[in-house]
């Protein structure tokens, strides 16, 4: 065989390889999404309308992934967070030190949940206008609403709410968060609060599955997959599979447009490499 021929025998397979790297990496955005809904929400409607949106938002913005709602055990319940059952006559003139009537209460457990915790729970809860709810002010409202009506009359209504303190700069930061292409994987993690859910500590667990590499690696065995794959399935269809008991609803299913592909490959790779997370 000549040298020419034995040189395009070789590289045969790598351009293949590389073709099959450049089509995929041009396919992750362009997934079709189904993104959760979007609600018009108007400081016409009604206290009990506004409740009536809230309850679908806390359902589907995976507030139940820790809250619970069970009638007649108290503030305990059986979830990773406190029992919103009746959580209005709990709460009714708000906390000692803290906010001086209900509506401004509920307001500051959604905007920052770790300025008061209720005994024996831990500030694991991220800011609801953050990921993964990343409610809009309107939605908050509804949330206050319908948390209102647990135990007690709906009042809120928009524009009785303070708005978020941050809202300014989480809207700038969303603006331009998918454009900017930064590929640095700790950045990322942190300018998408994944370390909100997800720890890279081993034996940590939070709202969601643990970044171990041992336990992702197994995962994808589980699954019939290599763990690239595995990895990059769950950043762009999170609802594709549910991992142990994390409801696969809490994850956000918007990162395949908010990410470019440079980004998830890069997050990917340092996800599967142990030495990279030091």
């Amino acid at each position: 065989m000549s040298r020419t021929s034995s040189y395009a025998a070789a590289t045969l397979p790598a351009l293949i390889v590389l073709g099959f790297i450049v089509w995929f990496a041009n396919w992750i955005p362009q997934t079709r999404w189904e993104p959760p809904k979007t609600r018009q929400i108007t400081a016409a409607m009604s206290p009990s309308q506004l409740a009536g949106l809230g309850k679908a938002i806390v359902r589907e913005r995976g507030c139940l992934a820790c809250h619970t709602i069970e009638p007649g055990v108290g503030v305990k319940g059986h979830g990773r967070g406190p029992n919103l059952a009746n959580i209005a006559a709990r709460r009714v003139q708000g906390v000692p030190g803290g906010p001086g009537n209900l509506v401004e209460y509920l307001a500051q457990a959604l905007y920052e949940p770790g300025a008061y915790l209720v005994e024996g729970y831990a500030g694991i809860m991220p800011s609801s206008v953050r990921a993964p709810a990343k409610l809009n002010y309107e939605e908050v409202t509804a949330a206050v609403a319908y948390l209102q009506s647990l135990g007690g009359k709906p009042t809120a209504r928009v524009g009785d709410l303070p708005r978020p303190p941050a809202e300014a700069e989480t809207a700038r930061t969303t603006q331009g968060e998918g454009t900017a292409g930064a590929t640095d994987p700790k950045d990322i993690l942190t300018k998408f609060d994944c370390l909100t859910c997800h720890s890279l500590k081993p034996g940590e667990v939070l709202v969601g599955p643990p970044f171990e590499t041992t336990l992702l690696k197994k995962a994808a065995a589980a699954r019939g997959v290599t763990p690239e794959a595995y990895i990059m399935e769950s950043i762009i269809d999170p609802r594709a599979v549910e991992v142990g008991d994390f409801p696969k609803e809490t994850m956000p299913d918007d990162y395949g447009k908010r990410l470019t592909a440079a980004q998830i490959y890069a997050l990917t790779r340092y996800l599967i490499e142990p030495e990279k997370k030091k």
